[in-house]
């Protein structure tokens, strides 16, 4: 699943489409059908609810929230966010065909195109079809931002992450699961909690509440230190993420632990389930 780098990699690829036109939405027959069989597949309204929403609408620029990707959208009369979320193998395109699809899985398995003003598309493929586009009036809104940690980088984040981790109803948690929860550190999941809490020398499995403040504060700079690394490193590709050019990113090759046997020091890496993923963490180089 991408996660908080490559939704911003996403974010800042698109900005080709800002101050263009939607002239008309078209949706795959996979999601019309899913909506016709009572399943909100991919968009989270009715279909002609979120056509219409978004026809005839200037995107006027893009924003990142978490994991979740944000447009907005304005005409002479209102102004809309249509707000999406690539789950475990959502993409954006910006090209002239489809064709331009390198991958036959992304291009075969499209769901929404966005038909542009200047004769371009913008395309959201889902191989798994686990993602979500919707359209709203306010950000505001939308709970799961409104619930959201501070972004990491914004004035604040430490101590709402400290106080977060602290609290009462997440002591007796795995502090691996702690950090993957938007309402403590937005945009960390599975692979960039193993990876900073390798680097931070913390056990995933150690109760939140057992980790000291002075840890805690080491940990958070390990997540933003990763979050950096991925971000200049294209983000990571392990199955199904892409840009919205198609390229691939390089941060798989820079993990210590996640999907690793070793790690940096030669130690066996072990992993067990937390939160319902599968964790990986050297029981020598973390306590």
């Amino acid at each position: 699943m991408p996660e908080l780098p490559e939704v911003e990699l996403v974010k800042r690829e698109l900005s080709t489409v800002q101050n263009l036109k939607i002239e008309r939405v078209e949706v795959s027959e996979k999601v019309r059908s899913g909506h016709n069989s009572g399943k909100l597949t991919i968009v989270k309204e009715p279909v002609d609810t979120f056509t219409d929403n978004a026809e005839n609408m200037n995107i006027i620029s893009l924003g990142r929230r978490g994991k979740y990707l944000y447009f907005i959208l304005q005409n002479d009369d209102e102004v809309k966010y249509m707000i999406g979320h690539l789950g475990m193998s959502g993409a954006f395109f910006h090209l002239k065909t489809l064709d331009e699809i390198v991958e036959q899985n992304f291009r075969k398995h499209w769901q929404v195109i966005f038909h542009l003003s200047d004769e371009t598309m913008l395309v959201y493929a889902d191989i798994r079809r686990f993602g979500e586009l919707r359209t709203i009036d306010r950000l505001g809104d939308f709970l799961p931002v409104v619930r959201m940690a501070p972004e990491y980088d914004d004035e604040g984040a430490l101590e709402h992450f400290i106080s977060a981790v602290k609290h009462p109803r997440n002591a007796g948690k795995a502090i691996k699961a702690v950090i993957m929860d938007s309402t403590v550190v937005t945009g960390a999941g599975n692979i960039y909690a193993c990876e900073s809490l390798y680097d931070s020398g913390i056990l995933p499995t150690r109760k939140a509440g057992n980790v000291s403040v002075k840890r805690l504060r080491e940990l958070f700079h390990s997540i933003v230190d990763v979050f950096e690394l991925s971000l200049s490193q294209g983000g990571s590709t392990i199955s199904d993420y892409r840009s919205s050019t198609g390229g691939s990113g390089e941060m798989q090759n820079r993990f210590k632990v996640y999907q690793r046997k070793t790690c940096p020091a030669g130690h066996n890496i072990m992993t067990r389930v937390i939160a319902g993923r599968n964790t990986f963490y050297c029981t020598k180089c973390q306590r």
